[in-house]
């Protein structure tokens, strides 16, 4: 038994020592902790060089979703995968050169990052393809949010908005969220009820659906995102997505109720070259990567 243990280790040694095969190191956050440290981070960041974007990918993801992605695991292939709280392992970069269309379909952790939403007012102007937010990794919504529709069902709880309630995921905070927007729109609505015709009557929170025109499922399937009154929501299908038309109809929708979304952790489908005005979702780790990229000086 000794010996057939001695040679087991004596083989993983060898491997581990020859090139592009090593032992997985897996780095797990501790209980309670949000994010990795900054050493850790800074480890990471000096052992893969070619993925600068790694150590803010991650300090977004785990802070963004506590509890649910608990760390990484480094393969011998020079291989990086998330954790997840259901001992999924989700792939950060898998190597590809892949165009635009190749990214909504097959994204991976570092494709759903990669376009820095930048929220508030200061907006730039619509540029082709750029749509922060819409690369979107399943796995992860999945393993956070639900992976069928009977199991994000069980998650789903009713939510006060300005006067209605509506259905939204309670896992990670979302459904706290939406409450919280609702009460400092009403405060608003109280103030400027001409903006009430903006958000009613409202397009809908939870369907589990694919996205109009793909076979890919829509965030509303997970129960964290809401459509507004789609009167006054216009959306990218049949129109055009560039040009002074498509600035008039961002600039002109309310800025205020943009930014209260904006503040609890949701983005706006306003900013996505492919619009969808009455369209917020929430996507805490977007903020998060936005403001980091501010921290590192590079204005994502």
């Amino acid at each position: 038994m000794f010996k057939r243990l001695l040679l087991l280790l004596i083989t993983l040694c060898c491997l581990a020592w020859l090139p592009g095969v090593g032992i997985p190191e897996e780095l797990r956050l501790s209980p309670g902790q949000t994010s990795f440290a900054p050493e850790v981070l800074a480890k990471l960041g000096a052992q893969f060089p070619e993925q600068p974007s790694l150590p803010a990918d991650l300090a977004a993801l785990t802070a963004s979703y506590p509890g649910f992605c608990l760390g990484v695991e480094v393969r011998g292939d020079r291989k990086v995968y998330l954790i997840m709280k259901n001992q999924q392992k989700i792939l950060y970069d898998d190597g590809l050169v892949k165009s635009f269309e190749d990214k909504l379909k097959r994204p991976d952790v570092k494709d759903m990052l990669a376009q820095v939403y930048r929220p508030g007012r200061g907006q730039e102007p619509f540029r082709p393809d750029f749509d922060p937010g819409r690369f979107r990794v399943d796995g992860l919504f999945s393993a956070v949010y639900g992976a069928s529709a009977s199991e994000v069902g069980g998650h789903l709880v009713p939510v006060p908005f300005c006067g209605v309630r509506v259905r939204f995921n309670a896992q990670n905070g979302a459904a706290r969220a939406l409450e919280n927007v609702g009460r400092e729109l009403a405060v608003l609505l109280a103030k400027r009820p001409q903006l009430r015709q903006y958000l009613f009557p409202l397009g809908g929170t939870f369907s589990w659906r694919p996205i109009a025109g793909t076979s890919r499922l829509s965030p509303h399937s997970w129960g964290i995102a809401i459509d507004l009154n789609p009167r006054y929501g216009a959306y990218w299908r049949g129109k055009k997505t560039t040009g002074p038309e498509v600035e008039a109809m961002r600039n002109n929708y309310p800025q205020e109720i943009v930014e209260l979304f904006e503040k609890h952790g949701f983005i706006w489908g306003g900013k996505w070259s492919h619009f969808d005005l009455m369209h917020f979702e929430y996507r805490p780790e977007m903020l998060k990567k936005w403001q980091l990229s501010r921290g590192a000086g590079s204005g994502g």
